[in-house]
């Protein structure tokens, strides 16, 4: 009854959508300006083609309207606990302002949304992204920039920072997104800022500041037994460096980086990682944009309740991004090796990942999306000894049936394997449709 009351909803809404639908363009995605080589701060590439890069003074508005199915996205208890399938119905409004102006501009960005169990009404859940951005040059010499993203979810697909008009997190300082995990409501707050000043016509320095904060609610029984205790963090990072121009597309320059990492929860520990590394960005052209950087990191851990267990360390840190961006045509791909929270299965780990993004258009009114992501966690802390791996496949069509209304379907086959964790799903199925309604205006027409 409940699934087919929903499906009624669903199907309702689109096609009035449909019916509404006005002949205005889509809202784009710009690429902000991140003040320096992207490793330096926490935003990622954007995966975008030309006719996605929009920019000027905007107000968007919207919906977005669709289900998630996951193929063990229900843990079910009794003498043998089982995974099983679910489908969750989401619904998002959303709202986005962009202003710019001589020296700088600002980008505020919301979106509340609730999410529906087809099977656990006890799991219903509310869900909000709230973003906002602000770039300022009062000189011709200083770069000020800073931004906040807070979300709750408990959509796979969906990460803190995925939100209207702003590229998305990632980079040496970035959150981990590698555990996907079922019936989990994640919490998720992230503040930056970074400052670069100009201090000869080839020269710059700058310094860097993050402040992330990670809950994650355990997975219960209908009694309210606990099932899994899963591992919060708080993570402080900064930096300083300097940066050299040797030609028009090459700079290069020194870093001296610094991770904090306090995890609570079903362990309690603290991970204080220095980090000297040097770094090269290259951009032969206005469409290729490469970074690459590396240096040692130490880092210590400690327990903070007793009995104290201490581990200290060197690992080598390193990484790189590429990004392309062409008419009919994108590619980004990006890897690295650093220390990081655990993304709520492990303390502090030796993170090492990569990922690939490709996006096309086929035609004009549909476009298609591919991505992969491998990620291998190892615990250095308390979780010393154990470990976490996941292989992320998938992508899907997008169809702009006009340019307010666009249908995606997104499906992704994750395979995770663990040792010394019992809260991991396994290998599972994603699958999310959707229907996604912009209204725009340019501010000042």
């Amino acid at each position: 009854m409940k699934f087919s009351l929903m499906l009624a909803v669903v199907l309702s809404l689109c096609l009035g959508a449909a019916g509404f639908a006005q002949d205005t363009p889509v809202p784009k995605t710009p690429i902000q300006d991140t003040n320096g080589p992207s490793h330096l701060g926490s935003e990622a590439p954007a995966l975008a083609i030309d006719t996605d890069l929009e920019t000027g003074d905007l107000l968007v508005a919207g919906f977005t309207l669709g289900a998630v199915y996951d193929s063990r996205g229900l843990y079910n208890t009794g003498v043998t606990p089982f995974y099983s399938s679910d489908t969750r119905f989401f619904f998002e409004p959303n709202v986005g302002f962009q202003r710019t102006f001589a020296t700088g501009g600002w980008t505020l960005s919301y979106s509340p949304g609730v999410s529906i169990s087809q099977h656990d009404t006890s799991n219903d859940q509310y869900a909000q992204d709230l973003a906002g951005d602000f770039h300022w040059k009062p000189n011709p010499y200083l770069l000020l920039h800073a931004r906040t993203d807070y979300s709750i979810t408990n959509n796979p697909f969906e990460t803190v920072g995925n939100v209207d008009l702003l590229p998305g997190l990632g980079g040496a300082f970035g959150p981990n997104y590698d555990g996907v995990l079922p019936q989990t409501k994640r919490t998720s707050l992230v503040a930056t800022g970074d400052a670069t000043l100009r201090v000869a016509d080839h020269s710059a320095v700058g310094l860097t500041g993050n402040f992330q904060k990670y809950n994650y609610d355990a997975v219960t029984t209908s009694a309210g037994t606990l099932i899994f205790p899963f591992i919060n963090s708080e993570v402080i990072s900064g930096s300083v460096f300097y940066s050299q121009q040797f030609s028009p597309t090459v700079d290069a320059g020194v870093q001296l980086a610094y991770t904090d990492i306090y995890s609570t929860g079903a362990q309690i520990s603290r991970t204080q990682a220095p980090a000297p590394m040097l770094f090269v960005k290259w951009n032969p052209s206005t469409r290729w944009a490469l970074t690459f950087y590396g240096g040692p990191e130490y880092a210590r851990t400690r327990t903070v309740v007793p009995p104290v267990v201490f581990t200290h360390n060197w690992y080598p840190t390193f990484g790189g991004t590429l990004a392309w961006s062409g008419h009919r045509n994108a590619f980004d791909a990006q890897g690295m090796r650093r220390i990081s929270n655990g993304g709520g299965l492990l303390d502090a780990v030796l993170d090492t990942n990569a990922g690939a993004g490709y996006r096309t258009r086929l035609a004009p009114k549909l476009l298609a999306e591919l991505r992969a992501n491998w990620s291998d966690e190892k615990g250095i802390g308390l979780s010393s000894g154990d470990w976490f791996r996941s292989l992320w496949l998938g992508g899907g069509p997008v169809v702009e049936l006009n340019r307010s209304l666009t249908v995606r379907l997104d499906a992704g086959w994750v395979n995770q394997s663990e040792n010394g964790l019992s809260a991991t799903p396994g290998n599972h199925l994603l699958v999310q449709g959707s229907l996604d309604y912009r209204f725009h205006k340019r501010l000042g027409d």
